[in-house]
């Protein structure tokens, strides 16, 4: 990765004089730009582009070349690299389109082709079809768009799967005076994908604040453990929303843990900031570049009373505390006040002060103060003759924030012309709206991460090899599990399960009734009997011999591929759980809990984990459920026994973890009984990738 930003010299392939070429705009950016490294423009036609001369091929360069940019067609892409690895070139950054990203066969056939030459020659690459890279460090920049201006400099890493999102982005933070650090055009990811990047922006010491567009991710689980273990802050702009797997998800976990449900999951547990929209991450992106906010006390100093009363209404929808301000700002305030009409306080209305020193002064005493953690500072001018006043308060007010180490947020509601040339030349954030303005404010305070947590779950204590016996039996028959084998895998992996006994007649079913206990529950098992409520397969409490014999005779009438019928102890009705797990598309193995029965689809009250996940961390995805009061103590209930709870799920967790080939696993319902009682799985589902 680090010759892609760090390369001292770069070749550029698919270079020509004609006025619409791409490859010249790759030179033009970096020659223009001050790129001080060697460039080697190459083309069969030859020529010059830029002053430099254009080689016809990569063997003809006078010296090496670490990193290659390749805009050729994409039938000759695997040509140029074969030529690139003869060469030594470490790196390269494919822009050409025409491989996966096609969806065509021939495009498909070309991906190939071409990682298995680089594969060979021990290249990696960024892209196919992709925008290209920046480094503003030493300003080394390959996109084929021609760019007005090298970007500024700042501490934010910009890696984008859309070219355009990521020329958006870069652009719009460099118009607001925050700047960026490393930018990537990820384009379909073939080699390189969002994990390499995350790991090499954790480790850049020019990078401070990681932000990322993403359609997709094709190496999920890897990112996430990284994000957990990143320090810095993550900004994760994901589209592409839609639920991929619901149409073919056969069990209430698949149905909840749809994609994007898993994504959200993803970023609540690994403290990734998820935003939904360029201007959300633009705000966020510039509360993080702020001084880290260290509490909830905010003073609002504004130069209009309607825009005070705007932000401290935000305050309050953030939770924020505007504590009184000191005596001394307040009367240093009233002797500059010209009607004297108005109450001072905080928020602090300056309405009618009209004196940017005053302002600075003001906001440098409020950050004096102790019990202030950071200033909302709302600057309103319509006064064309305060433009070059209004710059300079707002750069005096960064170095201000820099040296006292607390925020200023800084709004800006002043003439466009001024606005412009602040947009040009700020080097310090600013904002344009003061509800933004707190927002980005209370997503700081909300971002900072903890250490990672050890989790000390493992699969070391299951029975594998009783396990591995079940799948065998499964596996020779080529079909799904049914009811009693699912139930079988469940108590394998040391889940509490209610009594059951299968039976495949009349007399076999009472003698097990006989021994379990009446009453008793009947679920007749087939294949085509799934959702046994939706289809009356299930027979509840069942007295006696009589009952038996006639509910016996009605489920086995139910489907022409009725197996048997499990026959359970009734158990006292309690509160319910639905515990499952999955093997996501894009994450991999995850957990999910939630609030059972018949509704769970409805309330869709859950919480995702990534699997494995230890008892303690399954107490606190009980904790996050909305209805989490139903399993305390109300109404004169006792506690739900929840350790019991987070043991199941927990051991859900170690069992899809160990076995991947579960596609899915769903306990509906889990019986919970009072503290110190225990919980009972009732009923389970389990879905085996076949292949």
């Amino acid at each position: 990765m680090d010759a892609v930003f760090n390369a001292e010299s770069v070749v550029v392939v698919g270079v020509s004089e004609a006025i619409d070429n791409l490859g010249k705009n790759v030179v033009a950016n970096m020659v223009n730009f001050g790129y001080r490294g060697k460039i080697y423009p190459v083309g069969p036609r030859g020529g010059e582009v830029h002053g430099l001369p254009i080689y016809r091929s990569i063997g003809e360069l006078p010296g090496k070349a670490e990193l290659a940019v390749i805009l050729t067609p994409a039938r000759l892409v695997n040509e140029v690299l074969i030529q690139c690895g003869e060469n030594g070139v470490r790196a390269a950054v494919i822009e050409t389109a025409g491989f996966h990203e096609s969806g065509q066969e021939a495009g498909e056939a070309l991906g190939r082709q071409i990682l298995k030459t680089c594969q060979k020659y021990s290249i990696h690459f960024v892209g196919p079809n992709c925008v290209g890279t920046a480094n503003t460090a030493n300003n080394l920049y390959t996109p084929f768009a021609l760019l007005p201006g090298p970007y500024r400099k700042g501490g934010i890493g910009v890696f984008a799967q859309s070219g355009g999102v990521g020329l958006s982005m870069a652009e719009r933070l460099c118009r607001c005076g925050v700047g960026i650090s490393k930018f990537v055009s990820m384009g379909n990811k073939l080699d390189r994908n969002e994990a390499d990047y995350l790991a090499y922006l954790m480790d850049d010491p020019e990078t401070e604040i990681i932000y990322l567009y993403l359609e997709g991710f094709k190496n999920g689980r890897t990112f996430a453990e990284l994000a957990k273990r990143c320090q810095k802050p993550i900004v994760l702009h994901k589209s592409n929303i839609s639920p991929q797997s619901l149409t073919i998800a056969q069990s209430h976990t698949a149905v909840l843990a749809a994609d994007d449900s898993v994504v959200e999951a993803v970023c609540r547990e690994c403290g990734i900031l998820r935003v939904h929209s360029l201007s959300e991450a633009l705000a966020v992106l510039k509360g993080l570049s702020l001084p880290p906010l260290k509490g909830k006390n905010l003073a609002v100093i504004s130069r209009s009373g309607g825009h005070a009363v705007v932000i401290t209404d935000a305050c309050s929808a953030h939770g924020f505390h505007l504590p009184p301000l000191d005596s001394r700002i307040l009367d240093y305030a009233q002797t500059r006040t010209r009607a004297g009409v108005i109450k001072l306080g905080n928020p602090l209305d300056l309405g009618d002060i009209y004196d940017i020193p005053f302002y600075f002064k003001a906001v440098e005493m409020a950050l004096a103060q102790d019990n202030i953690d950071g200033v909302v500072f709302m600057h309103v001018s319509q006064m064309t003759l305060e433009g070059q006043a209004s710059r300079e308060l707002l750069e005096n007010l960064s170095a201000l924030s820099a040296k006292s180490g607390k925020p200023v947020a800084t709004v800006v509601e002043i003439p466009f012309e001024d606005r412009v040339r602040l947009e040009q030349n700020s080097e310090t954030p600013f904002f344009l709206d003061p509800v933004e303005a707190v927002q980005a404010l209370a997503i700081q305070l909300r971002s900072r991460k903890a250490p990672p947590a050890v989790d000390a779950a493992t699969g070391r204590d299951l029975d594998d090899a009783k396990i591995e016996q079940w799948f065998s039996r499964i596996r020779l028959e080529e079909r799904q599990p049914l009811l009693h084998e699912a139930l079988s895998l469940v108590e394998l992996a040391g889940i509490p399960a209610v009594p059951w006994r299968m039976t495949f007649d009349a007399e076999n079913a009472l003698e097990a009734a006989t021994a379990l206990g009446f009453p008793v529950a009947l679920k007749a098992v087939a294949p085509s009997l799934l959702h046994k409520s939706d289809k009356g397969a299930i027979a509840l409490g069942v007295a006696g011999p009589d009952s038996l014999s006639s509910k016996w005779r009605r489920l086995s009438d139910l489907a022409g591929d009725v197996a048997g019928i499990v026959v359970q102890k009734m158990v006292p009705t309690g509160r319910e759980l639905v515990v499952g797990g999955k093997n996501d598309p894009s994450f991999g193995q995850v957990v999910l809990t939630g609030l059972g029965g018949i509704l769970v689809e409805v309330l869709k009250d859950v919480s995702i984990r990534l699997a494995p996940v230890t008892a303690e961390a399954a107490l606190e995805m009980l904790g996050e459920l909305s209805g989490s009061r139903v399993l305390g103590r109300f109404r004169g209930m006792r506690e739900a026994d929840l350790k019991a709870a987070a043991r199941i799920i927990s051991r859900v967790s170690l069992l899809i973890s160990r076995f991947p080939r579960i596609r899915e696993i769903d306990l509906n319902p889990v019986s919970l009984g009072d503290e110190g009682e225990g919980a009972l799985a009732l009923d389970a589902r389990v879905l085996l990738d076949q292949a």
